[in-house]
């Protein structure tokens, strides 16, 4: 069977847009090694001029290839990029605002539900480059013991998370390490039929907060600049490190967060220093608005969920229907997502007004969205100083409606609904 090939190719590790046939090859041969971009014993490099009669390429000493990289920084690509358009979704926040737990409990919630409510699958197009996150999937949701409390390690400024290559001579640049998803209609999908073209790859990237804050990036360490490559942006707003919110937290909640302060940012700050970083990469005048549909996720809610009274966000919003057929359709409550995020504005423009003004300063296309990552409260170990909680009390809420809801916006791969018995979208 032949294979379709893109035309272009976008490396999700340097994010280079590149034509198919400039792709390189790693050589497989033990004795070609000595990469002139990566480390001194990496395998060569190189782009080929002879084939196997099975279409991997043959490096100079005549051993077949099996993996592709890219030809700007030579890190390893998953082969799927070569038939499938990718999709940068770019997670951003202060150090300590949740987002390796964002994006764990989402990947893992997203892992159990797309299948069988979206009849979708989602898979790791790159099993190795996803190895930390698999590691914190099984963590939080598959402990040897449910009753034990767990902390994900922080994100670190350097370290296996991020890749140094060299270039330009001389110069040597850190990377991060993308994690990267497959998501494909499945054969009892009401679009099954254009499921080659409906195919994308995910690519998203756990910063350390710190690498979005005021001088941090820099052409030595350009580890954010996914961000104005990406499509979608979800930046994570945190409650419980403004002082005026955990104000209004007392009484509400006994969360170590509320009650101590563990940490303290400007995030209205670091907001529009992303902003600025995506204008400067993109090269767009300093006062026009992102590109990108921007969507503030206000974690941990189940500290502050109090604050909106006659909200429910205990079930999730969608609608499911199997056809006669035996087809799924999943479909996305937009009216409900939407009357939430209004409400959520509203609470954030009384109490952080400073916040919502930078929001509305760089996005026309804003959506705020409630998540918990854990589900309950969080216990501080007074020895390390982390926040733990008991693996058996995890209970994710609203971490794929983030996901889920942008889904709805590329077409026909997941279906809206505006009102209860409404055609969807």
């Amino acid at each position: 069977m032949r294979r379709r090939l893109l035309a272009k190719i976008q490396c999700p590790h340097c994010w280079e847009i590149f034509q198919s046939e400039d792709i390189c090859w790693v050589a497989s041969h033990p004795d070609l090694r000595g990469d002139s971009v990566l480390a001194v014993d990496s395998p060569t490099r190189f782009v080929p001029s002879r084939f196997a009669v099975s279409g991997e390429a043959l490096d100079a000493f005549g051993a077949p290839c099996r993996h592709i990289a890219c030809p700007r920084c030579h890190l390893v690509l998953p082969s799927v990029l070569l038939e499938h358009k990718s999709r940068i979704m770019s997670i951003a926040g202060t150090p300590g605002s949740g987002k390796t737990y964002f994006l764990t409990a989402a990947s893992w919630q997203l892992r159990q539900t797309l299948d069988l409510g979206f009849a979708l699958a989602i898979s790791d197009a790159d099993p190795e480059s996803n190895q930390g996150l698999v590691r914190n999937e099984q963590l939080m949701f598959l402990p040897e013991n449910p009753d034990a409390f767990v902390a994900l390690e922080k994100t670190q400024l350097e370290g296996t998370q991020y890749s140094t290559v060299q270039i330009e001579p001389g110069q040597t640049i850190t990377l991060p390490q993308p994690f990267m998803f497959t998501v494909r209609p499945t054969a009892r999908h009401v679009n099954a039929r254009g499921a080659e073209i409906l195919t994308e790859v995910l690519c998203m990237y756990d910063n350390a907060g710190e690498h979005f804050l005021p001088g941090a990036d820099s052409l030595t360490s350009p580890t954010t600049q996914h961000l104005a490559q990406s499509k979608n942006i979800f930046f994570l707003f945190d409650p419980t490190q403004d002082v005026r919110f955990r104000s209004r937290l007392h009484g509400l909640s006994e969360d170590p967060q509320v009650g101590q302060v563990l940490r303290a940012f400007r995030q209205d700050n670091v907001l529009l220093e992303m902003a600025a970083r995506i204008r400067r990469h993109a090269g767009m005048p300093a006062d026009e608005k992102l590109r990108q549909p921007l969507t503030i996720v206000v974690t941990k809610s189940d500290i502050w969920q109090g604050l909106l009274p006659g909200i429910d966000i205990k079930n999730e919003p969608y609608q499911f229907e199997e056809r006669a057929s035996g087809l799924i359709l999943g479909r996305v409550k937009k009216d409900f997502i939407e009357m939430v995020s209004q409400k959520i504005e509203n609470l954030l423009a009384k109490t952080v007004p400073e916040f919502v003004s930078a929001v509305n300063d760089i996005s026309a296309q804003a959506l705020y969205i409630p998540v918990s990552a854990t589900g309950g409260s969080t216990t501080l170990d007074p020895k390390s100083g982390l926040l733990k909680v008991r693996a058996s009390d995890v209970k994710p809420a609203w971490v794929t409606v983030p996901f889920l809801y942008e889904f709805s916006r590329w077409g026909k791969i997941v279906g809206s609904i505006r009102k209860e018995g409404a055609t969807a979208e």
